[in-house]
This record gives structure tokens, C-alpha cells and sequence, in this order.
């Protein structure tokens, strides 16, 4: 950064942070931004991360212990000090530097900490925190600006946290220091979370735990906890804060808030997930209960028969914790399945099926079908022969066909994709784990096996020579899958020319390997 030019511009003459979510508020207003607004100004070129650092923050938040990299929040004190007595654009502008080395989320408790103990003048701390979280360019430095904001901060910051948490990199700084400074938290807390819909959801939402406002919980109850991550990470908290089960008990529940229940159920039935499930929750039997006495009633809908589908399965293995009483779960069960048997239930998947129906909507009929009752094989068939390539159809078609059927599946496969685009070598800008037709690829050589040799030789040959790592990886197990200990010379030949251009060191000597022993049985 150049001495004297703070705030105007850094040496990279980078965009501020604050100016990027400007320009997406002037392009989509406050609704969550695409891609949670990313990619931020500070983001490097080149081939885009496999896991960016929203995905990364939400990882260690939830599932990982702390580990720093950065320097301790002691070290960094200092020079906070040092920024605040002497209210110098160039001091802060050096400040700034300092703080864009470190990993925000590494010190930002211990900062808080060490700020609280200090007791420095809050206005001029606040200043300070202002400059940094307007002016900065690099996303550690804007969040630890936002870290001092909510210490220091007040009522007058509220817009600007509300702006910058449209940002899911700053998200959860913004959520904190919305919460340490608002006088009407959850009010901010709210308002912020409908202006993100990944982590940033969660992070926000979390935070909204135990509220007492009506129209909040009612907003959770119906959707807060939808998120593009996990329903799983909220659906326990919107149960128990939105008050589920007395909502449920109201006498007219209105076609949205059964629509949330049922997601929340669904979330909640898959049980020993990342988060709290529908063994602890209380109210379970009940709600559960009341849920399928509503479904009685309800026009059907492939929400509601996906919620009756995941109920049915967790009643027929309940957990062993908590020890439900087994009249309760044969009561259950019966109801439950005597739902999924109900001809307008099977009718209006079968509707979903037949029509012209968008990917989405076409792979939740599919997954429902089964459970009504419906042979939908032919029907995914067709889908697949018709329609640009969805892997979940895919998928649902290998996994259930007979094996005299994959040799068709393989050839339909080489017919339908690109499959001289996809064969053009090891590329390591190629996106990771790969685009929709080599995740389809993927999907027909893993279930291919011994019967399918002729079919199988086009696959492997385009796999061997595919982009992403994992399918060259893929197609070399499908070699052994396939041929055995005894592949042709053909496909020995396809493997060696793969390993001579293989990048990756542990798949080349894999692909080295299996030559070697391929021809060491040949010899012998």
C-alpha cells in the first residue's frame, strides 16, 4: 500500500470491499447476492478454489478445532493502539497491511478479548474500526475492522453492517457485530439473514436462537432454515425456537408453514448428521403425529410426500436413542404408510413424471416414485434420451438397472456426451471435481464390471484421457473392474499413453503400477 494514499486507493489498485457490495446492491438489491457476492476484489486470478473461504469459514466453525496460523491477537494489539492514538491515514493504512496477513478467524475472539480489556477511547476505536471496514481491500482486514466495530460500534453502524453481511465472507463478523451493538438485535439479526442464503444463513441464524419474536419464529418456521448448504444445520433451531409443535396445534396452519414442517422433518430424519436431529428433539412423537394427521387433509405435494417418505423410513428403523414407545412408532408407521399407498398421492407423481417438468422438479417426482408405488425406470430412460444430462437421473437409472442393462447404459452414454471435448487431456484449470458430463461419466463406469467389455472400451478410453483427475482415476479402476488381471494389449496401451502425460504423481504411479503388473502376469 502507498504511504499517504489511504483511503483512496492501495498499491493493486484494488476495489474497496465496501464499493464491491455497492455495485451488487445497484445490480440486485438486498436479496442474496449470487454466489453469496463472491468472488471479492482481493480474490487472485486464476483457476477458481475448489473450496473458497466461505465454504472454509463454515467448515471450521462447525466441524473443526481451531488452528491458527496467524499472529497472536497480543501481537496484533500494538499496533491497533498505536492506529488509534494517532488518528493518521498513513498509520492505518499500515495497520490495514498488517491485518490482511492474518486469518480473521483465528484471532477475532482473542482480539475482543484483548480490546475489552484495554479499554480504549470507544469513539476513537470506533473511528478506527470505520476506516478499516469502508476503506479496505483485502477481506481479513475488513473483517477484523468489523471484529472492532462490534466493540466499539453502536446504532449508527447498522446500515453498514447490513450492507457489507450481503458479503458471506463477512457474514458472520457482521452477524457478531450486529448482535453486540444493535438495540434491537434480533430485529438486525433478521433483516441480515435474508440477505444471505449459504453459510452466511447459518452463521446468522444461529445467532437468532431463543428469540420471543412471533414474526421471527414464524419466518423460521416457514423457510428461515433453508439454506444452500444443509437444512440439517438450522432445522433443529427453527423446530424448537419457531415452536414447532404449537404451531402445528393452531387450527388453520396454512399451506406454507406445512410446507416448512415438512422440510424440517425431513431435515431432522436424518439422524447422526452434522448437526442436532430428530433424536433431540423433544416434541418428535408428537409433531410427527400432528404432521401426519394433517397430511390427511393436504392437497398433495412432492414436499410433503418426501417428508412422508423420510418419516416412513425412520419409523421402520427408529433410533435406539431415544427409546420410543413402540406402540407410538407401529401407530405411526401404519398412518404413514397408508399415506404413501393413496392413489392421488401416486397420481400426482406420476403427473410430475409425464410432464414437461424442469430438472428439479423432474428428480423429486423420481424420488418419489418408489415410495408410491411407481415403476418410473422407462420414464428416467426417456429423460435421459430427451433431455440434456441431469447425473442425479443418471444415477437413479444405474443404480437400479439390471446388469444385462448397463452394456446399454455405456453405449447410450458415448452417444449422448461430448465425448471428444471431454477426452482432451489432463487440464488443471478443468474445474474440480469435474462438470455434469464427466460426473455422468463417472456414474456409468462405476457400475460397470466383467459383462460389459465392448461397451466399457469407449468410456475407459475417453476417462483415461479426461480432464479432471478423478475421472482419469475412475478410469483406471474401471480397467480392472472390467478386464482383471488380463486387460488387451488395446487397453494397455490407452493406460501407458495416460501415465506418459498423467500431472498427478500418485495416479501416474498408480497407472505405472497397473501396467507392471498386467504385464508381469502376461509373462508369466
Amino acid at each position: 500500500m502507498i504511504p499517504g494514499q489511504w483511503p483512496v486507493s492501495d498499491a493493486d489498485n484494488r476495489t474497496t470491499l465496501l464499493a464491491h457490495a455497492l455495485s451488487l446492491t445497484a445490480l440486485h438489491g438486498s436479496v442474496p447476492w449470487p454466489g453469496g457476492g463472491s468472488p471479492l476484489p482481493d480474490t487472485p486470478d486464476g483457476p477458481r478454489e475448489f473450496l473458497n473461504s466461505i465454504v472454509l469459514d463454515g467448515i471450521r466453525t462447525h466441524h473443526c478445532a481451531a488452528t491458527s496460523e496467524s499472529p497472536p491477537a497480543t501481537t496484533l494489539i500494538s499496533a491497533v493502539t498505536e492506529a488509534v492514538a494517532a488518528d493518521d491515514p498513513a498509520v492505518t493504512a499500515a495497520l490495514h497491511d498488517r491485518l490482511a496477513e492474518c486469518r480473521a478467524l483465528d484471532v477475532a475472539d482473542d482480539l475482543v478479548r484483548e480490546l475489552r480489556e484495554l479499554d480504549l477511547p470507544a469513539e476513537s476505536l470506533r473511528t478506527l474500526a470505520r476506516d478499516l471496514t469502508e476503506h479496505g481491500t483485502r477481506r481479513d482486514a475488513v473483517a477484523l475492522g468489523i471484529v472492532m466495530l462490534g466493540v466499539a460500534g453502536d446504532a449508527r453502524d447498522r446500515d453498514l453492517l447490513l450492507l457489507l453481511g450481503g458479503l458471506e465472507d463477512l457474514t458472520l463478523y457482521c452477524a457478531v457485530a450486529l448482535a453486540n451493538t444493535q438495540p434491537d438485535r434480533d430485529q438486525a439479526l433478521h433483516e441480515l439473514a435474508q440477505r444471505v442464503d449459504g453459510w452466511g444463513r447459518i452463521h446468522v441464524v444461529e445467532r437468532l436462537k431463543g428469540t420471543q419474536d412471533p414474526a421471527i419464529k414464524a419466518w423460521l418456521l416457514r423457510g428461515g432454515f433453508r439454506n444452500g448448504v444443509l437444512n440439517e444445520y438450522l432445522a433443529h433451531l427453527a423446530a424448537t425456537t419457531g415452536g414447532l409443535h404449537d404451531a402445528l396445534l393452531a387450527p388453520d396452519v396454512d399451506a406454507e408453514l406445512l410446507d416448512g414442517a415438512a422440510d424440517i422433518l425431513i431435515a431432522l430424519a436424518c439422524t447422526g448428521g452434522p448437526a442436532a436431529d430428530i433424536t433431540d428433539y423433544p416434541d418428535a412423537l408428537p409433531v410427527i403425529a400432528r404432521f401426519g394427521e394433517l397430511l390427511a387433509d393436504a392437497a398433495p405435494t412432492l414436499t410433503l410426500i418426501s417428508a412422508a417418505r423420510s418419516l416412513q423410513r425412520l419409523l421402520t428403523e427408529p433410533p435406539s436413542e431415544p427409546d420410543w414407545p413402540a406402540a407410538d412408532i407401529s401407530r405411526l408407521l401404519h398412518r404413514y404408510s397408508a399415506l404413501l399407498e393413496r392413489p392421488d398421492w401416486s397420481d400426482h407423481v406420476r403427473s410430475v413424471l409425464n410432464s414437461p417438468a424442469g430438472e428439479f422438479t423432474f428428480n423429486h417426482a423420481l424420488s418419489c416414485s418408489t415410495a408410491v408405488g411407481i415403476d418410473a425406470y422407462p420414464l428416467a430412460m426417456e429423460r435421459i434420451r430427451q433431455l440434456p444430462p441431469s447425473p442425479y437421473v443418471w444415477s437413479w437409472v444405474a443404480g437400479r438397472a439390471p446388469d444385462p442393462d448397463i452394456a446399454d447404459l455405456a453405449r447410450l452414454a458415448g452417444r449422448l456426451l461430448p465425448v471428444d471435448e471431454m477426452a482432451s487431456g489432463p487440464d488443471p484449470d478443468h474445474p474440480l471435481p469435474g462438470n455434469t458430463d464427466d460426473h455422468i461419466l463417472e456414474i456409468v463406469l462405476n457400475r460397470l464390471g466383467t459383462g460389459q467389455l465392448e461397451a466399457a472400451r469407449p468410456l475407459i478410453r475417453i476417462a483415461l484421457g479426461g480432464r479432471p483427475v478423478r475421472l482419469r482415476r475412475m478410469g483406471m479402476r474401471a480397467v480392472g473392474a472390467v478386464f482383471g488381471e488380463h486387460p488387451p494389449a488395446e487397453i494397455l496401451d490407452w493406460v501407458a499413453a495416460s501415465a506418459a502425460v498423467e500431472p498427478d504423481d500418485e495416479l501416474r504411479r498408480e497407472l505405472t503400477e497397473l501396467l507392471e503388473r498386467a504385464r508381469s502376469t502376461d509373462a508369466s
